[in-house]
């Protein structure tokens, strides 16, 4: 698979349904949809966990742990990941912050 840009926060909204077009990630119509994309990680196996959410207002800020559990074979590739988040409108996640567990 090709590398997945821009890292981080999409804010680019042609960027973004051209994500949710190709993963098909459907809209609800009461919903908003933020994407993520990660840095490579080595390793096929692990996943991310929201370890903690802070709401100001209408703003949201995330922190994630990556994780890689004892039992969770992978290949060695590196690979990154799109994280979809839906969110309530008139909110917006405006930072995400990454911790690697492994």
């Amino acid at each position: 698979m090709e590398e997945l840009s821009p890292i981080g926060l999409v804010d680019d909204e042609k960027i973004k349904k051209s994500y949710m077009d190709k993963f098909k990630i459907f809209l609800a119509s009461d919903k908003n949809i933020e994407v993520y994309i990660s840095k490579k990680h080595g390793g096929g196996a692990g996943k991310y966990k929201i370890s903690n959410i802070d709401v100001n207002g209408q703003s949201i800020a995330l922190s994630l742990d990556f994780k890689i559990g004892m039992f969770e074979a992978g290949t060695g590739a590196i690979n990154q990941r799109i994280l979809f988040f839906m969110v309530e409108p008139n909110c917006k996640i405006i930072k995400i912050n990454i911790t690697n567990k492994g």
